[in-house]
């Protein structure tokens, strides 16, 4: 059993980012909008601010009262547009019920769209398009699958979840590199019967400890994108990484495996749209 390591493939690509940096006449800005005080999404905040320290990149953290009105959020979103200064945005979600996230979301413009949600950046990246933004998550698998030499090319893949902000993506990302995907859901049946049949097993619902032993086929890839906080120093997976780590062939952990490159694949994009501009 192999780990893959989010960590290493991270800093193994700073120095490309630092290169990239040197190439533009400025120093890019990241617009991080924050809505209320959730302490996972403060925790998410703090390590892209830390990483745009790191390869020296700017963030403005822009941070407002839960009970903020969706048009004034939304006020905020196209301020951001139409700011030279800043070259991405994104807005740290979940939401607050009482605001439609799509519409949010939609506010952005594509051309600063970091985190490749928009309904324009949607289109392209389902289509397979050179020119789209891939949602940060499903670029930072890519890049963590490359690293090690993990071809997706032909494999028969099985991704748990359906989300538009993950699972979908992830799906598509997968399709793209040719790979022949298998999506599952709450409402599968026989969930085993399914996973049991993917090279490559990518589990991504927040559901702890979901993914158990009799999911997994032997020497199976299996990549763990789930992330839940079940104490105030403990998190943990979808996969029981325990039970699936002697039958997996290689295991992304957590933490330490997605979620770096995640914020690590954030940051590429965002250079992506200031060499676009």
């Amino acid at each position: 059993m192999n780990i893959i390591d989010g960590r290493i493939v991270r800093d193994a690509r700073i120095a490309n980012l630092k290169e990239r940096l040197t190439t533009l006449s400025y120093i890019p800005t990241l617009a991080i909008i924050q809505v209320g005080d959730r302490t996972d999404s403060t925790a998410f905040i703090r390590a892209k601010k830390t990483f745009a320290s790191n390869i020296g990149v700017k963030e403005n953290h822009i941070k407002v009262e839960e009970s903020i009105s969706q048009r004034e959020l939304i006020d905020i979103v196209k301020g951001c547009n139409i700011d030279p200064t800043i070259h991405g945005i994104i807005v740290q979600l979940p939401l607050p019920l009482h605001i439609e996230q799509d519409a949010i979301i939609d506010a952005i413009d594509p051309r600063k769209d970091a985190d490749g949600l928009t309904a324009i950046n949607t289109k392209r990246w389902l289509e397979g398009r050179e020119d789209c933004v891939m949602p940060a998550t499903a670029r930072g698998i890519r890049e963590l699958l490359s690293y090690y030499h993990i071809d997706l090319f032909g494999k028969p893949v099985t991704v748990i979840g359906r989300s538009m902000l993950v699972g979908k993506p992830i799906a598509a990302m997968c399709l793209n590199e040719n790979a022949t995907v298998t999506v599952c859901h709450s409402k599968t049946p026989n969930l085993a019967e399914e996973t049991t049949k993917a090279d490559i097993l990518i589990v991504a619902v927040g559901k702890p400890g979901l993914i158990q032993a009799i999911h997994v086929k032997k020497g199976a890839v299996v990549i763990d994108v789930g992330i839940t906080r079940i104490t105030t120093d403990s998190l943990v997976g979808d996969v029981n990484f325990e039970s699936v780590k002697d039958i997996a062939g290689a295991i992304s952990p957590v933490p330490g495996g997605v979620g770096p490159m995640t914020v690590c694949a954030l940051f590429e994009n965002l250079l992506d749209l200031c060499k676009a501009v």
